[in-house]
């Protein structure tokens, strides 16, 4: 633990000197040779900018410091540039078609050399409209890279959430002692580092296994083991902010600018690697996955602070969901699913929860709604974020290449996730609440009791 604490401050460090002027998701020309592109996005301009209303609402809705008619202006500068180079490179291939008719046909040495003559001409001329290019192809896509997704009609645009589920009343009345009073069951030391004890460490591991297994057996879900570490271009295909992630060193890196992030096995990103340039058929849709593991998100620790606990954790167990579809209905469909399923275990462990749609200014680029879960902190008085839910779209498809084939048109897939628990503010919540943890009631048919017996079979277990 030391040790990983050691990293992280290097990363820190690291992160404070490392200046990123282009991104790893585009590569221009000019840049390929002391970067390569790992993967190529799909740019669907007239998608993006067929409804000008929407999309302005969506980047006023959210906050974003962007002038959408100044991102409209470098389009039509890129496009007439790109209209130039695209005019050349025809008319050098027809020279070059025409040069070897001739000498085919035998042609007149006259003939030739005026043809050869005109593609040189030709070939620097489109040399030089390259390079003038590559400055304006630069300004745009990156611009056209931070444009958000568009927003689902449900999604608030107001201050205000929206309400969907509440489960129990909370008591306001009294604060409650918070939950690192608790010696016997929680040692925290800071923000990365804290120990569960007793049946708070069996509570954090049999919490995550149970609701995995619920989705396994009640939600007809596949459950899967996910890397801890992400690349800097899967970040960015989803938009999400790079400071929520610790920033790993690497001694040999090969691209200098696709960096690794240490996200945790239980991260919607961590999925993206697999289904990169995928394209699967409608006959296996919806791809439903879930995935127990570590998450290492610090987006959301500064909204519970300043006093630091386990609601400010930036380390945690979690249970990740994943849900791919073919259409924005289905994605809906499947969104109300994960939220069905989630309710029903957060009911069992009864203690006061909300389900609510997140306001727009909340969301990342990349999500067109959020479906947030959270349970009542007696110590803090106020509800604290346990799961969340996003809908994207087939917005990070497209950066991605993940698609499925239709006879002879490809469709972009509409992608649903997020994680469904965070086990550590969970377990701060019920002890402030009181609970027992040893009786508290998971779904999924795991015990909470575990005797010595079992505890020997566990430890057997990991080495066969």
């Amino acid at each position: 633990m030391l040790c990983l604490r050691n990293v992280l401050k290097n990363c820190l460090s690291a992160r404070k000197t490392c200046s990123r002027n282009i991104s790893a998701l585009y590569i221009t020309g000019d840049k390929a040779n002391e970067n390569y592109a790992t993967l190529q996005p799909y740019m669907d301009f007239n998608g993006t900018f067929s409804d000008h209303q929407s999309l302005d609402q969506s980047i006023s809705s959210r906050g974003l410091d962007i002038r959408l008619e100044s991102v409209l202006a470098k389009y039509e500068q890129y496009k007439t540039h790109h209209a130039q180079l695209s005019k050349v490179a025809e008319e050098r291939e027809t020279v070059t078609k025409r040069l070897k008719e001739l000498t085919k046909s035998g042609g007149t040495a006259d003939q030739l050399d005026e043809l050869k003559e005109r593609g040189k001409t030709l070939r620097n001329d489109l040399k030089t409209l390259k390079q003038a290019l590559y400055p304006i192809e630069d300004d745009f896509i990156h611009d056209f890279l931070h444009l958000p997704n568009l927003l689902h009609v449900q999604c608030p645009v107001g201050g205000e959430e929206k309400l969907l589920y509440r489960h129990g009343m909370p008591n306001s009345e009294n604060k409650t002692p918070s939950h690192l009073a608790r010696k016997e069951l929680v040692h925290f030391v800071d923000n990365s580092r804290y120990y569960l004890m007793e049946q708070a460490a069996h509570f954090d591991v049999n919490a995550m296994q149970s609701l995995a297994r619920y989705f396994v057996t009640r939600g007809d879900f596949i459950q899967t083991a996910n890397p801890d570490f992400v690349r800097c271009v899967l970040l960015e295909a989803n938009a999400t902010p790079l400071s929520d992630y610790h920033l790993v060193q690497e001694e040999h890196l090969q691209n200098k600018i696709n960096t690794a992030y240490l996200t945790g096995g239980a991260s919607f990103e961590s999925y993206l690697g697999a289904l990169t340039k995928l394209c699967v058929y409608p006959s296996v849709l919806p791809l439903r996955y879930v995935c127990c593991g570590r998450s290492y998100n610090r987006a959301e620790t500064r909204l519970y602070g300043p006093i630091a606990s386990l609601y400010t954790a930036t380390q945690t167990n979690a249970v990740q969901s994943f849900v791919a579809t073919q259409t924005a209905s289905e994605a809906d469909t499947q969104l109300e699913h994960i939220l069905n399923l989630a309710t029903d275990f957060y009911k069992a462990v009864d203690i006061p929860f909300r389900i609510s749609y997140a306001t727009a200014a909340a969301l990342t680029p990349a999500e067109s709604i959020r479906a947030v879960i959270e349970v009542y902190a007696p110590s803090l008085q106020r509800y604290v974020c346990v799961g969340r839910i996003s809908n994207y779209g087939d917005f990070v498809s497209k950066r991605i290449l993940f698609s499925t084939r239709r006879e002879k048109h490809y469709d972009f897939l509409h992608l649903v996730g997020g994680p469904v628990l965070y086990t550590s503010r969970l377990i701060a919540a019920l002890l402030e609440h009181g609970v027992r943890l040893e009786d508290c009631k998971l779904l999924g048919g795991i015990s909470q009791k575990p005797s010595q017996q079992q505890d020997l079979q566990q430890f057997k277990d990991l080495f066969t």
